[in-house]
C-alpha cells in the first residue's frame, strides 16, 4: 500500500551520535564561536503544502522564492509505504522524493532530550483505506491501549500507546533505519561545509550518517489523529526514542541525551511495527471521542 503524506520531518539534529561523527571528522558541529563556522545538522522535511521558513534556516533547497527575510518552499512529494509481512509484522517506508535541509530552530530544550525525533502526517482521508487494508490483523485485543492528548486552541493531538509504561512511546518498534545517506542535497550540503571546515572531501565517504535501532534501544511509534474544530484533519505518525543515555564531547563540554541509534550508512528508510498493534492504535486514537463516525 503506498500513501502520500502531508508532511515529513525527521530531526537528525536530535541525533548526539551524528554530532559526534562529525565533530570527530573535524565539522564545527553546530557553531564555533571563535571562527564563526557552523554546521548545523539538517532537518529533512517534505511538505506537500508550500512551506514559509526563515531564510537563514533554509539549509538547501532545489526550488524557493525568497524575499531576503523569509524564504518559500514549494509542494513537495513523498510516500510512505507499507507492507505487511507473513509474520504478523508491518513495515513502514517513508520515501521523500522531493524535500529540503532546515535548520533546527531555537527550542527551550535542546532537541537531545525530545522524545520523537522522527514524524509523519497523513490526510485523514486515509483513515478507512488503512482500516480496510489492514483489517485482516484486527486481534480483538485492544485492551492495554489508552490514549493521551495535547492540544491549544481548536487543535487538539491524539495518540495511542500500548501499556501504561509505553506512554511516552506509542507502540513498541522493533527495527527502524533512517539516515542522511543518499539524499542529493545533504551530499552537497556536506561537501560545502566540508570545504568551509577544511575538512578533506574525500573524508565525507567514510562518515556514518545514518541510524538504526540497536537491541537495547527503547523506541516506539506514536499513532495518532489530529483533530481542527472537532473534526480530524491528519493521522500522524511520530516515532520515538527514550533509552539508553548517551553522552558526547561537545565543542564546549559535554552533552548528554536520548540514544537514536547505532550509527549506519544507510539511504534505506523503514520502521518496523506489529501490525496488529498499529490497527489497534489507529482505531483507539479514533475512537478517542466517540466513535469512529466522523
Amino acid at each position: 500500500m503506498e500513501l502520500e503524506p502531508l508532511r515529513i520531518q525527521v530531526f537528525f539534529p536530535a541525533s548526539l551520535e551524528i554530532q559526534e561523527e562529525l565533530l570527530k571528522a573535524g565539522f564545527k558541529v553546530p557553531h564555533d564561536r571563535e571562527s564563526g563556522k557552523k554546521t548545523p545538522i539538517p532537518v529533512v522535511v517534505s511538505s506537500r503544502g508550500e512551506r514559509r521558513v526563515r531564510r537563514g534556516r533554509l539549509l538547501k533547497a532545489r526550488d524557493f522564492k525568497s524575499d531576503g527575510k523569509f524564504a518559500v518552499v514549494p509542494g513537495e512529494r513523498a510516500y510512505l509505504q507499507l507492507e505487511p509481512t507473513e509474520r504478523g509484522f508491518l513495515v513502514i517506508r517513508p520515501k521523500p522524493i522531493d524535500y529540503h535541509l532546515e535548520e533546527m530552530g531555537f527550542t527551550s530544550i535542546p532537541p537531545r532530550v525530545w522524545g520523537t525525533w522522527a514524524s509523519f502526517s497523513l490526510p485523514f482521508s486515509a483513515y478507512e483505506r488503512l482500516l480496510d487494508f489492514l483489517t485482516e490483523f484486527r486481534n480483538g485485543e485492544g485492551n492495554g491501549f489508552y490514549t493521551a492528548s495535547r492540544g491549544s486552541g481548536g487543535r487538539i493531538e491524539v495518540y495511542a500507546y500500548k501499556g501504561r509504561r509505553g506512554k511516552d512511546l506509542g507502540i513498541p518498534v522493533f527495527g527502524y533505519s533512517l539516515g542522511l545517506h543518499g539524499l542529493t542535497l545533504a551530499e552537497g550540503y556536506f561537501r560545502e561545509k566540508a570545504e568551509e571546515n577544511g575538512v578533506p572531501e574525500e573524508r565525507l565517504r567514510y562518515l556514518k550518517l545514518g541510524l538504526k535501532k540497536r537491541r537495547e534501544t527503547k523506541a516506539g511509534l506514536k499513532v495518532g489523529l489530529v483533530w481542527e474544530n472537532g473534526r480530524p484533519v491528519e493521522i500522524t505518525l511520530k516515532l520515538s526514542t527514550t533509552e539508553p543515555r548517551v553522552k558526547i564531547q561537545g565543542l564546549y563540554g559535554e552533552l548528554v541525551g536520548k540514544s537514536r541509534g547505532e550509527l549506519t550508512r544507510t539511504d534505506d528508510w523503514y520502521i518496523v511495527v506489529h501490525a496488529s498493534d498499529f490497527i489497534t492504535a489507529l482505531e483507539t486514537a479514533g475512537g478517542a471521542f466517540g466513535g469512529n463516525s466522523y
